[in-house]
């Protein structure tokens, strides 16, 4: 990022920020990735929707697919990832993205194991207890009923 001097002839020098599409910077982004990259800096994860609506005050937008496709862009770029994926949270459609200016995000990842389908030996672990016990327990039922002469 390089600041410039933006106004000349006033008593205060005045300066602005270039932060990409210049001859001064290595960073070319399209107008709707400059938005999206901006929005995240701004006002932090945001789903593509949430994006779509705040983005467009400075690209325009027509739907959802755009975003998510400047989004891939930003993620897989050869000058290295400028967002990332979050792990999806309960209750949401979307997973939230997070730009990367300002280092790794803490909770991204783009495959949580537990949507990937990984299980590890605890959850075998406790799987098998789960069952052991659910036949433990129809087991006393069953043994319940015969008490009481109700099969």
């Amino acid at each position: 990022m390089v600041i410039e001097r933006a106004g000349y002839g006033s008593r205060v020098p005045k300066y602005q920020h270039v932060f990409c599409n210049t001859e001064f910077g290595s960073l070319k982004f399209t107008p709707l990735e400059t938005a999206i990259i901006c929005e995240l800096l701004v006002r932090g994860p945001q789903t593509p929707g949430e994006l779509r609506t705040r983005a467009s005050r400075m690209s325009e937008v027509s739907d959802v697919s755009q975003v998510e496709a400047a989004l891939q862009n930003l993620l897989s770029r050869p000058d290295g990832p400028f967002v990332t994926r979050l792990v999806r949270e309960a209750g949401r459609r979307d997973s939230r993205y997070a730009q990367l200016f300002c280092g790794p995000v803490a909770d991204a990842t783009t495959e949580p194991a537990a949507a990937a389908g990984v299980r590890n030996d605890d959850d075998d672990d406790r799987l098998t207890r789960l069952e052991k016990l659910v036949d433990r327990l129809v087991d006393e039922v069953s043994s319940l009923k015969k008490r009481l002469g109700e099969e």
